[in-house]
């Protein structure tokens, strides 16, 4: 449901204003309510990033008592630079509104007026990255930068935040990035910074971080120009981005010419602007002198154009190992404490501003990264979320200025960005055990005790991963298979939490349908359910795939055995794609839908292939011609893409596990690995549609699963209990 409200002018930035408390007289006509509490905790329903419906009742129910709720953090923060690509990039204007108000309704303060609601930013401060391709050719054709050269600057569409972080350039196998995409993606841009001004909130503009097209170091041949080291072990085309020295004067022109550029373009400025030179690359020197004057330069060329400009920077270089404190503590003193404010991009696992003494005395944010690549799998640390930003504000000495969220994909596990955002608001640490139910409440807008059920129990497992690093439990059947898939650390496979406690907490979430009927007309619900289900099957996958391996490897197992596991991994694929073709929210359907899209009405034309190439590359492969380093890395669990994209690769691999076994030598990991490599390639070049709506029943079709993983699963029997 989307709430429309007269528009109320141009809101005043909050850049300067003071965060404040609003006191709610019981007698006033109108409800004002900070946050999104009203609707949590009076009528009992919530808003989240997916096209979840928001239920109000015919009447809204009154206040009878004053509600007064202040601000612990003066800012809100959102996304991550690489979230616009795994999650945005397809996306018209519709969807940016809805999310957009989605933004609005999650923080500062809700007015509930008797006929209209308007509402004053909650996310404040929000990445505002589309659409800058067009800010760059406008730039670099001042500096006689031809269209040419341009093209094989620009990453592709579905890539383009590692072309803007310097990472990577130009658009494999289709490209170039079309005109058209950067024409309509600056029409795009336009309209969300104009509805972002609507609520008050503060976008954070793209600055120039020093990653220049090629055709720089030939036509300045006196400039100070390196390439960057080699990202994702792409092939000279595409690695090895040129980057202008940030001492060289040249640096500061640039940096000036794209932020005037920009305003005059976009006729506005925040003067908020976010940059990384660094990125997940070392600088050419490690000098501190040299490391001041690099991060003065990108300040410069700020404040040249905008004398107001502050640098936003994401403080995920800092992770590492060159950057020693006193490296660090060089690099944010060339810039002056009021210019500057870092995003601690990864704070409930990685908090550098501890090691950094709060960075420094420099203005930062506490930020939740938890996720990688938009990843799919039930996990989260809610106890660490749920006090630790109250104590690093303690801690902090008053330079903790937000809390933000920086996760690189959106559409999974909502409930630790729900909690994430209300600790903006927060003095003292949340009681889980009060809040997980309300949650529940407002998310199904039913009282249900299996539905609490349900999520008590995964708070006891996926959503109490404590501390740990590399995001969520990476599904075996996203990974081309091979022995020895469970591993730990970064992107890690191996399950760290109580799997049997998922089975329970399945078994209550389907019962709910049953104690409470209504809920199978509720959609966050029915989404759960599948989500759970998803989890539940991932997690039988992983114990059937460990015994495979133990059987393989134990020369008394009857080859009947091991068939009978192999068979059993297919069919626990099989229905996990059953059960996610029965949500609208986990369909391969939409998402090459929607890419195609962008092309308009012309059908199979190039430019409807090319967008169809990169939507399923960047889920896949991710890149060509680089030794698939970067493969499998944006897995998803949709529906279609497991039937037609991960399950053939285990087929491959089984087949030939069943054979080696019955031969008695080892799996024939080159050939396997060729056959694969083969039919990946093909798939990504293929055009065939998916379903692009739900189909079958969720809520029957996951108690159906239930009931049959029963009898055959791996658990502890007293894991699986009737559900009657």
């Amino acid at each position: 449901m989307v709430i429309r409200w007269p528009s109320r002018g141009r809101a005043a930035p909050l850049w300067a204003t003071p965060f404040i408390g609003i006191s709610i007289p019981s007698f006033t006509p109108r409800l004002i309510v900070t946050r999104t509490r009203y609707l949590k905790h009076v009528v009992h329903t919530q808003t989240d990033w997916e096209d979840h419906q928001l239920y109000l009742p015919k009447a809204l129910p009154r206040i009878n008592s004053v509600v007064r709720v202040e601000r612990s953090a003066k800012y809100s923060y959102y996304e991550n630079v690489c979230t616009v690509s795994y999650s945005q990039w397809t996306w018209g204007w519709p969807k940016w509104e809805k999310h957009i108000d989605w933004m609005a309704l999650n923080g500062r303060y809700l007015m509930l007026y008797t006929q209209w609601l308007h509402r004053h930013a909650g996310i404040n401060m929000p990445l505002a990255f589309t659409g800058q391709e067009k800010v760059w050719q406008s730039t670099f054709r001042k500096f006689n930068v031809s269209d040419a050269g341009l093209d094989k600057f620009f990453a592709g569409a579905a890539f383009l935040a590692w072309g803007r972080m310097g990472n990577l350039r130009g658009s494999w196998v289709k490209g170039p990035l079309p005109q058209q995409f950067i024409d309509d993606q600056f029409d795009l841009q336009v309209k969300i910074l104009d509805r972002m001004r609507e609520y008050g909130m503060i976008p954070a503009l793209p600055g120039f971080a020093g990653h220049i097209p090629q055709e720089i170091a030939t036509i300045y041949k006196n400039a100070t120009i390196s390439r960057s080291p080699n990202w994702g072990n792409f092939p000279d085309e595409f690695c090895c981005v040129y980057m202008l020295d940030p001492t060289d004067p040249l640096y500061t022109s640039i940096g000036q010419t794209f932020i005037a550029e920009q305003r005059r373009l976009y006729g506005y400025t925040s003067s908020l602007y976010q940059a990384d030179t660094y990125n997940e690359m070392d600088p050419a020197q490690s000098d501190p002198a040299y490391l001041a004057k690099a991060s003065k330069a990108v300040i410069d060329s700020m404040t040249l154009a905008d004398p107001n400009a502050v640098w936003l920077m994401q403080g995920w270089l800092f992770l590492s190992e060159y950057w020693t404190n006193d490296r660090i503590q060089a690099y944010v003193g060339g810039v002056p404490d009021d210019k500057l404010i870092i995003l601690d991009l990864y704070s409930e696992v990685v908090p550098i501003w501890q090691k950094t003494h709060n960075y420094f005395g420099k203005a930062w944010i506490y930020c939740v990264l938890h996720n990688f690549g938009g990843n799919m799998g039930l996990r989260g640390d809610l106890p660490t979320l749920a006090a630790d930003p109250v104590a690093a504000r303690i801690a902090s000495n008053g330079t903790l200025i937000g809390i933000g969220l920086t996760m690189e994909g959106i559409f999974q596990n909502y409930v630790v960005y729900d909690l994430t955002l209300q600790m903006a608001w927060e003095a003292q640490p949340v009681d889980l055990i009060t809040w997980l139910p309300e949650f529940v409440h407002s998310r199904y807008h039913i009282d249900d005790a299996n539905a609490k059920h349900t999520w008590t129990t995964l708070l006891q497992s996926v959503y109490n991963v404590t501390k740990v690093f590399g995001g969520v439990t990476k599904s075996l059947a996203t990974i081309r298979p091979h022995w020895k898939m469970v591993q730990d650390g970064f992107m890690g496979t191996k399950i760290v939490y109580d799997a049997k406690q998922v089975v329970v907490a399945w078994r209550s979430l389907v019962a709910a349908g049953t104690s409470s009927p209504e809920l199978k007309l509720v959609d966050t619900y029915l989404h759960d359910v599948v989500d759970v289900t998803r989890q539940a099957l991932s997690d039988l996958l992983y114990k059937h795939y460990q015994a495979l391996e133990r059987d393989f490897h134990n020369d008394h197992t009857p080859l009947k055995q091991i068939q009978g596991r192999a068979y059993v991994i297919l069919d626990i694929m099989q229905d996990m794609d059953r059960i996610l073709g029965t949500h609208q929210d986990f369909l391969l359907g939409k998402w090459l839908y929607d890419a195609k899209a962008l092309a308009g009405h012309d059908g199979m034309s190039d430019l409807s292939l090319y967008y169809e190439y990169e939507a399923r590359n960047q889920v896949t492969r991710w890149g060509d011609a680089n030794g698939n380093v970067l493969g499998d890395y944006a897995t998803k669990q949709w529906a279609g893409l497991v039937s037609s994209y991960y399950l053939p690769r285990w087929q491959f691999w089984l087949k030939d596990v069943v054979a080696a076994f019955e031969q008695r030598r080892p799996v024939d990991e080159a050939a396997v690995r060729k056959v694969t490599e083969a039919f990946e390639l093909a798939w990504n070049r293929e055009t065939k549609s998916y379903p692009i709506a739900p189909q079958g029943d969720p809520l029957a079709l996951s108690e159906t699963l239930y009931n049959k993983y029963m009898h055959v699963a791996v658990f502890d029997a007293a894991s699986f209990l009737p559900l009657s």
